[in-house]
């Protein structure tokens, strides 16, 4: 699993040549890329330094751009020297402040796109969280960005409002904080913001204090022995974590309510993973603050 909350964020600026669109586009987006799957996690292909295209993971939430030392150093990216620490779901880990020459995501070509260099935790290079595409570069130069789950691509738009359109459409305000986008949620007759985090393999994820003040302090399904719950600041074991799958009360969020959802028990901030969004478009409106979904 991805890390989840990636802080401080540079305040540099990107140089970019806005491109025109690569996919028809039904929302007014400018640039649509084609998107793709792993450990149902969206990801893009993007050059770095003009080299070989990587695989990134779209990451709305982590609020910047971090690649592994290992993969830094193929794709020649330059460190500054500056040591600093980024924050995640396991803790934090050390990073150094780096800049990538060049990063183009298909015709969009962007210059002097800050990052963080963290120390490498995967196999090989370009494994799974190797490298995380963060929501600043896209809110810093986007007024919208639609990952449509249901096409497998992602949209893009940087000057133009989103046109919001389908049949069933629903909205809900979020707010940035701490660089993530934030939304309420409500069940059981409480409320909490959740992170819209893209990045997660999992779905409506509550912490263990959540759980019990919905009445679900024990019980629920285990999520097996040997599984490991990774990402920034290391790896633990989810029977260690005391992570565990539970039925909660009926669910809003997103203008919409479920019922008898079902509800990931565990450690680091309440988020909205992957799990939750597959089979829909989900829309960042930067501009308004809105998030659109369409089921």
């Amino acid at each position: 699993m991805k890390p989840l909350l990636l802080l401080p964020v540079l305040s540099l600026l990107a140089s970019c040549v806005m491109p025109g669109a690569y996919l028809p586009s039904r929302n007014g987006a400018d640039l649509v890329l084609p998107m793709h799957f792993r450990a149902d996690a969206p990801h893009v292909n993007a050059s770095v330094n003009r080299h070989r295209p990587i695989s990134m993971l779209l990451d709305s939430g982590a609020s910047v751009t971090v690649l592994e030392e290992n993969l830094a150093s193929m794709n020649d990216i330059a460190q500054t020297g500056r040591g600093t620490r980024i924050k995640g779901i396991h803790g934090s880990a050390p990073a150094s402040q780096g800049i990538m020459r060049t990063l183009d995501l298909g015709p969009w070509h962007a210059e002097n796109v800050s990052c963080y260099v963290r120390a490498s935790t995967s196999r090989r290079p370009g494994g799974l969280g190797s490298a995380i595409l963060g929501i600043d570069h896209l809110r810093r130069h986007c007024s919208f960005v639609t990952y449509d789950y249901r096409s497998r691509r992602v949209e893009l738009g940087f000057g133009r409002a989103f046109i919001p359109g389908g049949s069933r459409l629903t909205r809900t305000p979020f707010r940035m904080v701490n660089g993530l986008p934030m939304i309420r949620v409500s069940a059981g007759g409480l409320s909490w913001d959740a992170v819209v985090d893209t990045g997660s393999s999992w779905g409506i994820v509550i912490d263990q204090s959540t759980a019990a003040r919905l009445g679900q302090a024990r019980g629920g399904l285990g999520m097996g022995p040997g599984l490991m719950l990774s990402g920034v600041g290391g790896s633990v074991r989810a029977d260690d974590a005391g992570a565990r799958i539970i039925r909660g009360p009926a669910i809003s969020l997103c203008g919409q309510t479920y019922a008898d959802p079902q509800l990931y028990v565990m450690p680091g901030p309440k988020r909205i993973g992957s799990r939750f969004w597959h089979g829909s478009r989900l829309t960042l409106d930067f501009r308004t603050g809105t998030l659109w979904l369409e089921r």
